[in-house]
């Protein structure tokens, strides 16, 4: 999921801005990580709440 919606547009877009160098189009895989990480982290803390009460 980041590779497709966060690494890939953002190396895109950072490869065709006006003097592209190779330093702003490999900040893409650190910010796909760091997304990464916050969606773990969000799923980790925030389960689903059927789970923890059940309706029965």
């Amino acid at each position: 999921m980041q590779t497709l919606l966060v690494r890939l547009p953002m190396a895109y877009i950072m490869s065709i801005q006006p003097n592209a160098s190779l330093t702003m189009t490999g900040l893409a895989a650190p910010t796909s990580i760091a997304v990464g990480i916050v969606l773990n982290v969000c799923f980790f803390l925030y389960p689903e709440r059927k789970e923890k009460n059940p309706k029965v």
